[in-house]
């Protein structure tokens, strides 16, 4: 028997998240579920007197009545109830509560099996309209000024870099070359040092400070400039330090810019300046589209969340923070550092995570419904195609990279990721048009 029996199921609405189901199962399955439970024991137990198999019925019900009944109970109690909720269509939380207790169960011959399961259960909730939602679906535009802008910046990093023959002190307008190495309380700083670097100060890509102890200088002049660099700094090793340079200026340089021409183009690796300049501006153009598909996809989803009222059991998330400060907590550990390090409030995190499972928890459960509702999945074929393509774009062999995905149980994971991007592109495509701003 395989829960291939018939089910009498009433459900009992507690409150808007859990329920109670009244199950029972009819005599006849009972008295099946039992006799198949009897066959199966007398076939390998031995009693005296009697050959493996031979024993009455009477005796083996007799002598094992609480073996018996356990496995009756396995074998009709989870697969009733997982077949009333199927029937339902209710979608469990955690696992449920039986009444009574499992352990408790007396299943009688010739009478039904009767229990009730107590179980909180996804809520319903109605979904807006699609088309009541609202997001730009302007056609992308790069005008010619941002291409031409890019292809400056080319232009700027092909520069060469000539020094004058004019004996003068550095002036802002400069371009300089020029040795450094960095100390921090009098510790070099090797992997921050530099050697024949061209500078272009107009510029102002360096410290002010630095660029200030720097005019005035001239070639051949070694100098010692400090710098304090914000908290904030990029650089790890540098944030909120005071550092030393020990700066040598080798020359005062004059920058030469390449051509933009057919030559130029070619030293980039494009036949000609005029395929240089479509295959960047295609390039912008997508890059442009890739930023308006992530505001869409932000803007559909603020405003699904928004608009769908839907109530998430307090104790999941709760259960979903504890979980995710264990995850914090022991990710701090792995990798020896106090949360004050990582920059991390204990005391707001709770707070922080708490907002980020509800959102999760909400777009997971809408997506869900969307996907059920317009029959929205991931084919094998589809997830072993997008599995081959990221692993070409990572240069990655395709089935060592799913078998890396299976072995870290991240592949439905993957799949799940793709289904969402399809539910993204359909609502997308269902929302309307958001209407630009008329400004008088």
């Amino acid at each position: 028997m395989k829960g291939d029996f018939n089910l009498k199921v009433e459900v009992e609405t507690l409150d808007s998240t859990q329920v109670r189901l009244q199950i029972e199962l009819p005599i006849e399955d009972v008295n099946k579920a039992l006799k198949e439970a009897y066959q199966t024991l007398r076939s390998y137990v031995s009693l005296p007197g009697f050959r493996k198999g031979r024993a009455p019925l009477s005796l083996i019900k007799s002598r094992y009545p609480e073996h018996i009944n356990s496995e009756v109970v396995k074998q009709l109690v989870i697969p009733a109830y997982e077949r009333a909720l199927l029937g339902k269509q209710l979608l469990p939380l955690e696992h449920p509560v039986f009444e009574p207790e499992l352990t408790q169960f007396k299943v009688v011959e010739n009478q039904p099996l009767v229990f009730a399961a107590v179980v909180n259960v996804k809520p319903t909730f109605t979904l807006p309209d699609y088309e009541d939602i609202q997001t730009d679906k302007a056609p992308v535009n790069v005008p010619r000024e941002a291409v031409e802008t890019y292809i400056s910046e080319l232009q700027s990093e092909s520069a060469t870099f000539e020094p004058i023959e004019e004996e003068r002190p550095v002036e802002d307008s400069d371009c300089i070359r020029l040795d450094w190495i960095c100390f921090i309380d009098g510790v070099e700083l090797e992997e921050e040092a530099g050697q024949d670097v061209d500078i272009d100060l107009s510029t102002g890509t360096i410290q002010p400070e630095l660029q200030a102890g720097l005019l005035g200088m001239r070639a051949g002049e070694r100098k010692s400039i400090s710098v304090t660099f914000e908290a904030t700094h990029r650089v790890p090793a540098l944030a909120g330090k005071c550092v030393t340079y020990d700066v040598m200026l080798h020359a005062i340089t004059r920058k030469q810019l390449p051509a933009l021409d057919d030559e130029f183009a070619k030293d980039l690796g494009y036949d000609t300046y005029q395929h240089l300049f479509g295959v960047i501006w295609n390039n912008l153009v997508e890059d442009e589209r890739m930023v308006q598909v992530g505001k869409q996809k932000s803007e559909i989803l603020a405003q699904l969340i928004d608009s769908t009222d839907i109530n998430i059991p307090e104790y999941l998330i709760e259960k979903s923070v504890q979980q995710a400060i264990e995850n914090v907590l022991t990710q701090l550990e792995a990798q020896g550092q106090t949360a004050e390090e990582a920059g991390i409030n204990l005391d707001t995190l709770p707070s922080e995570l708490r907002r980020d499972v509800i959102q999760r928890t909400k777009q997971t459960w809408i997506f869900d419904e969307i996907a059920a509702l317009e029959n929205i999945y991931v084919s094998d074929d589809e997830l072993e195609l997008e599995i081959r393509r990221v692993a070409e774009q990572t240069n990655r062999d395709p089935q060592k990279y799913a078998d890396l995905l299976r072995s870290s149980n991240r592949l439905e994971e993957f799949r799940v990721e793709l289904q969402h991007e399809k539910i993204y592109q359909f609502l997308i495509q269902r929302a309307s048009a958001k209407q630009p701003l008329i400004i008088t």
